[in-house]
């Protein structure tokens, strides 16, 4: 399945990645990485579900690339942004850009008890109010930040930004958020557990799942959900 190497599933390790993900061999995944073979229609829905890709562009490169739920990188996208960077400019908004928060881990660790990222974040990144619109964020819910570490490739490189939709903090089993962890930004997938126990995966096979008891995950606040994200590659 030679589309799984136009968006970010090509990066070290992504055999391992796509097997672990679809309970596959390494083997079969890496025959789809390089087109030998094709994943069963149950296959590609997992694999839509975790990289924010349609079944149908994987299967036939066919319709819009991404779904509702979080937009990955394109070209696109890219230039929608207009500034990947924390934007420092004096030069004039675009009648289509807004600025929204750009929030880090220092600024989150030291905000305790804050009641929206707007609070603590001291630096702003311009967005395309055309990106909010068809990702369904409104513009003042919204918010940037950068992720840290490899816990989260092939998906989410060491250094991309995220945008966030504070206004979504309720998990939904497989999507990815930013949450804070004790004043340690961390952007991961999120499942429910029983008795208000929490799941925490990384895209990384290297990375095991964080099982985490109802109490301590009273410690954990969601951000926000992940809705795009901007990296270099």
């Amino acid at each position: 399945m030679t589309a799984l190497r136009l968006i970010n599933v090509e990066r070290h390790g992504a055999g391992a990645w796509l097997a672990k993900q679809t309970g596959t061999t390494v083997k079969a995944a890496n025959k789809w990485l390089n087109g030998e073979s094709q994943p069963r229609r149950e296959k590609l829905e997992i694999i839509s579900k975790v990289t924010g890709v349609r079944s149908e562009w994987l299967a036939f490169g066919e319709g819009e690339v991404t779904l509702s739920g979080i937009q990955e990188k394109s070209s696109h996208n890219s230039n929608n942004l207009g500034h990947v960077d924390v934007y420092e400019s004096d030069e004039p908004l675009h009648y289509d850009e807004i600025e929204v928060p750009f929030f880090t881990e220092v600024e989150l660790s030291a905000g305790n008890g804050f009641n929206n990222v707007s609070e603590i974040a001291t630096q702003q990144m311009r967005f395309n109010l055309s990106t909010l619109s068809s990702a369904g964020v409104a513009p003042s819910r919204a918010a940037c930040c950068k992720v840290s570490g490899d816990s989260m490739e092939p998906m989410l490189p060491d250094g991309a930004t995220v945008g966030l939709d504070t206004s979504d903090t309720h998990i939904k089993d497989g999507k990815v958020y930013a949450i804070n962890h004790g004043g340690m930004l961390r952007v991961k997938f999120l499942y429910r557990m029983p008795f208000n126990g929490l799941r925490i995966r990384s895209a990384n096979p290297d990375y095991q799942d964080e099982e985490i008891s109802g109490e301590a995950a009273k410690d954990i606040r969601i951000i926000g959900r992940v809705f795009w994200y901007s990296a270099i590659l």
